[in-house]
């Protein structure tokens, strides 16, 4: 049920109490003492929270507690996240501000002296609200649980079947029988995660699953001093399933989309980032590594489906909180906090609304959501955009990705200290992105189309944390990123900007740069990952390829000209995968053991060579 997912929330509260900045923070506002006496009742409570998980299936009034304390949970959120917002403005005051501007904030709610009384005011509410919840933990009887340890429990040996299964009963099932031994023996030294997994057999019936289960490999043996086998025919109470907890919670959110949608998988993890609902970055570990380890080991794929019935679970378990409005529907529910069109924390238009109707709706929900984190309106054709979005300060993520009526964005967007991600790409009829992007601050992903002949570099070398800057599209730009220092920036994806004369990428600028992608040119630099991709007069691979010792994985894709390789290729003793897709003649030079090229490529682990034609054919089949 969703109040499983209250422990990570608990969690999350108390982990953003402790840090230093927050302190520091609630040190200079005067609020340190009313913050740590909120912790130290959240600590409390998140105790007994993982005992209540287990307790809540059959307890109704358990369950609602649960209910009543995740309510509250979430307005401490909000409540913490106005500290991070008045940070975030002082910072950019600071940085940016002009006379004007400290005017205006001496005279509004930001006022360090009505902010104190307000924020204080609205900790003793929380903190009240919390205390009487939490007092109801005692009539449960809930144990402390620090670490989620739960087990399962040995049932009547009547009930039991045996695991006795020799090497001759277990035929064609090699490859199978592997994978879950590597599963069973994976251990990561850096995970502190004690609890139990289960990893999952699925089959219809006949195939074997039960027989493969029950196989004794000696490498088990040794790596498992205590085994049992147990028939699960019966229901396994506390089982905990393979998936972080985390995660589990992002996966609510499907429910907010119809069925049989095509999630773009870097799109729904930066969506569950700007939520808030990633596990937050180690030591030494950035946003944006949580993020492509999650893609890494979940989502492999650039976009996926899910299942009908995964879809109906994620629909069933997030009711409380989760709904995907229609057009039947006349009423919903006060506790419902992510609609799929307009709600408290998220607005979103999966499929495209038309017409006036979005600008009206925006109108009338952008002015009364004022805790917004997430506006999602991809595809939509609204001409202007109300000018209370300038007022959501808790929005991290605003997408007009692919609106074709848009001319100008306007500059109040830069007044989103929290904004995270900003994707205007595929909007065409964009005349110019706004002044004063510098004064995003928090921006992270940055997705672009403009008729600019130029960008404006002053406001994009700001971007101090800016990594990730894609669909980078100008028809009538001619040069970019001269001079420009971008020190976090791990992705770059410059597409049509079919003016370009030259790409001055220095890599000193960009010193944490990882993949680059040119769609249309010729490309630079030193990096891990590269792809180059219809380039109609390409006829060799530029000369820089050679330099790139440190690239691992390269693409070559749809280049009608290209059809021959760099006798240097071979350098590249770092390069692990090439991907080669395309025309007939290099395909076939290429072609493993017999091509003419194959002994420069031979040393590649994964090489892919594939005639555009065919994939296409495989693809309609």
């Amino acid at each position: 049920m969703a109040q499983s997912f209250i422990f990570s929330i608990a969690e999350s509260l108390i982990t953003k109490l402790a840090s230093h900045a927050f302190q520091e923070a609630s040190r200079v506002v005067g609020l340190y003492d009313h913050l740590r006496d909120l912790k130290k009742t959240l600590s409390l409570v998140k105790a007994v929270l993982l005992d209540a998980d287990q307790k809540q299936e059959h307890n109704h009034e358990l369950q609602e507690w649960l209910r009543q304390l995740k309510s509250v949970f979430y307005d401490a959120q909000d409540v913490l996240d106005e500290f991070e917002c008045q940070t975030l403005r002082k910072q950019v005051l600071k940085a940016h501000g002009t006379i004007k501007d400290e005017v205006s904030h001496f005279f509004s709610s930001s006022n360090p002296l009505v902010f104190r009384s307000k924020m204080a005011q609205q900790i003793k509410d929380v903190s009240k609200r919390l205390d009487k919840v939490a007092a109801d933990r005692h009539k449960f009887g809930l144990r402390i649980i620090d670490v989620d340890t739960r087990v399962v429990h040995r049932r009547d040996t009547s009930l039991m079947t045996h695991s006795r299964v020799s090497d001759s009963d277990v035929i064609g099932r090699e490859h199978d029988k592997e994978k879950i031994i590597e599963l069973l023996m994976q251990q990561n030294p850096n995970d502190d995660d004690k609890s139990l997994s289960v990893i999952a057999i699925v089959g219809i019936g006949g195939l074997g699953k039960t027989t493969l289960a029950k196989f004794n490999d000696k490498r088990i043996d040794e790596c498992f001093s205590l085994k049992m086998w147990m028939s699960v025919s019966h229901k396994l109470q506390s089982l905990s399933i393979s998936t972080p907890s985390y995660l589990r919670q992002c996966s609510l959110l499907f429910s907010l989309y119809p069925k049989d949608y095509e999630f773009l998988s870097l799109e729904v993890i930066r969506l569950w980032g700007a939520l808030g609902v990633l596990a937050s970055p180690r030591k030494n570990e950035t946003s944006e590594d949580v993020s492509n380890s999650i893609w890494m080991n979940y989502y492999q794929d650039l976009s996926f489906k899910i299942h009908d019935l995964v879809h109906d679970l994620a629909v069933f378990v997030a009711k409380q909180e989760c709904l995907l409005v229609n057009s039947h529907m006349q009423n919903i529910p006060e506790n419902i906090r992510h609609l799929s069109f307009a709600e408290y924390k998220t607005i979103m238009f999966p499929n495209g609304p038309e017409g006036g109707s979005v600008e009206s709706l925006l109108n009338t929900c952008v002015s009364k959501f004022k805790l917004l984190r997430v506006l999602n309106l991809c595809d939509s054709t609204c001409k202007t955009l109300p000018c209370s979005i300038g007022k959501l300060k808790h929005l991290r993520y605003f997408n007009i990705e692919n609106n074709c009526n848009i001319k100008r964005l306007p500059n109040f967007v830069c007044k989103l200290q929290n904004l995270q991600l900003l994707n205007v790409s595929g909007c065409e009829k964009m005349k110019a992105l706004p002044k004063g992007l510098r004064k995003l601050i928090s921006l992270r992903h940055l997705g672009i189309t403009t008729k600019q002949p130029v960008l404006p570099y002053s406001e994009i070398t700001n971007l101090i944390s800016l990594a990730d800057l894609y669909n980078v599209s100008s028809h009538n730009m001619e040069s970019i990123f001269g001079g420009v220092k971008l020190p976090a920036l791990k992705t770059l994806y410059v597409a049509d900007c079919h003016s370009l004369k030259s790409l001055p990428l220095d890599v000193k600028n960009f010193p944490e740069l990882e993949t680059l992608a040119v769609i249309g040119f010729t490309i630079a630099g030193g990096l891990t990952s590269t792809g180059i991709s219809d380039c109609d007069n390409l006829e060799v691979l530029p000369e820089w390829l050679s330099t790139m010792t440190n690239l691992k994985s390269l693409l070559i894709l749809d280049c009608p000209k290209l059809i021959s390789l760099p006798d240097n290729i071979h350098h590249l003793t770092a390069l692990e995968r090439l991907r080669i897709v395309g025309y007939p003649e290099l395909c076939r030079k290429c072609q493993p053991h017999v091509g003419e090229f194959w002994s420069k490529i031979s040393h590649i682990k994964d090489v892919f060579i594939k005639e555009l034609e065919k994939l296409e054919e495989e693809k309609d089949e």
